[in-house]
């Protein structure tokens, strides 16, 4: 008797790594959805799985392994075709430009190499990604696999994704001289620093996104922003 498959529980990390898959365009990888374990598998003639390629071979009826769709070239121009017309805040001669771009063979490496000259590709990777995430919720949605209020959770977990991810970044870009950072990692320099401990910032490097600290030696080190939180306040 064949099992109903059953709803996936939804997380960012797996929904991020169907979107990755479906925009894999290797033909030599083919990714599945594993329903029962909810993760996403990889097989190609580079994996040395040899079980998990049996298990999917012979899940003929797709009720734990169902191949994830990859996006075409079709599919990738309308993309750029969407972002472009919805850039209302451009200019008519910039967006004519770029709707030029995408046209005929080689679109999609012209089109970014245009997106970093006229200073869109940051709004572009934001696009993209937000599209994806629709893309995949349908998907899901299309294989009975979430409900509609899940579809609006995955959407939720999004943005609250890009909310962590948009102060992290500004915390980052604040981490400038006389202010205060605390330890959140100190993975590679344990005898440096430690975790929950707050430091004094004496100097940046914006270009390799480091700081200049007195580190628990009592010596000032240069050392990654990553392993930092902002606190807001300053010595």
């Amino acid at each position: 008797m064949k099992q109903e498959k059953k709803t996936l529980d939804l997380s960012n990390s797996l929904l991020e790594d169907i979107a990755m898959a479906t925009n894999d365009n290797n033909y030599e990888m083919e990714w599945y959805l594993d329903v029962q374990d909810g993760k996403t598998v990889l097989i190609s003639d580079f994996t040395d799985d040899d079980e998990m390629r049996e298990l999917v071979e012979n899940d003929l009826d797709e009720e734990r392994f169902i191949p994830i769709p990859v996006k075409g070239p079709a599919e990738g121009w309308h993309e750029m075709e969407q972002f472009i017309l919805s850039r209302d805040d451009q200019d008519e001669k910039t967006q004519n430009l770029l709707l030029t771009i995408i046209k005929g063979k080689g679109a999609f490496r012209r089109f970014k190499d245009a997106l970093y000259d006229v200073g869109l590709h940051e709004q572009w990777f934001g696009f993209k990604d937000r599209q994806d995430r629709k893309d995949v919720l349908n998907w899901l949605k299309s294989r009975n696999l979430i409900t509609d209020e899940d579809m609006d959770r995955g959407m939720m977990l999004y943005e609250e994704t890009l909310a962590i991810r948009k102060q992290r970044e500004e915390g980052i870009a604040n981490m400038i001289t006389g202010t205060l950072v605390k330890c959140i990692s100190n993975n590679g320099h344990t005898h440096q620093l430690t975790i929950n401990k707050t430091y004094e910032v004496f100097d940046e490097q914006k270009q390799h996104l480091n700081i200049k600290i007195k580190d628990d030696r009592d010596k000032r080190s240069w050392l990654p922003k990553s392993h930092f939180e902002l606190l807001n306040r300053t010595k």
